[in-house]
């Protein structure tokens, strides 16, 4: 496939920077989102009444949804473009993770609900990566791509270090 940045930013840069940027904020806030549950735990396992047991399986239930849409995600991002899937994507994450706050604590069926939200959202985040690589097939250099995937996958290490002091600020404040 052919190049596509023809456009340069203001200062002469092409796009695919801000491109690459954009990607990166993305994959921080995509594992904010999966690990905010494991921190947040200890809280929505009272609210909720859940054990530890069944805490368990709220916290895996994000694994099956991402492991199982993995490849789907990546044939959707071959076929529709990582600009569609990473927009689907995100859309359907923000939807899924909204949904897990506001699941009704005392609904007898509070645990299977949050265990299927979570599910959801895992298969809702699982297209992140997989379009981010088509993304960098159609619009980075060959020699720029190890830079380029540094830089996305910098997101993981960034968001993973943003989630504790945030949640937990979010927790104390409004519980």
């Amino acid at each position: 496939m052919a190049m596509r940045d023809t456009k340069a930013l203001s200062g002469g840069l092409p796009i695919r920077y801000l491109l690459v940027v954009w990607l990166m904020a993305m994959g921080a806030i995509a594992f904010m989102d999966r690990t905010n549950i494991s921190i947040a735990g200890i809280e929505l396992g009272r609210e909720y009444h859940i054990d530890n047991t069944h805490l368990g399986w709220v916290f895996s239930a994000f694994l099956i949804g991402y492991a199982s849409f993995q490849i789907p995600g990546g044939v959707l991002a071959r076929r529709f473009g990582p600009r569609r899937m990473l927009t689907l994507g995100v859309i359907w994450w923000g939807v899924f993770t909204a949904l897990t706050a506001s699941a009704p604590a005392g609904a007898p069926a509070a645990l299977l609900m949050l265990i299927l939200i979570r599910v959801a959202l895992g298969a809702g985040e699982a297209v992140m990566f997989p379009a981010a690589n088509q993304f960098e097939e159609r619009w980075i250099p060959m020699k720029e791509r190890g830079r380029s995937n540094g830089i996305i996958f910098g997101g993981v290490g960034l968001g993973s270090a943003l989630a504790p002091p945030l949640l937990t600020e979010i927790i104390l404040r409004y519980g």
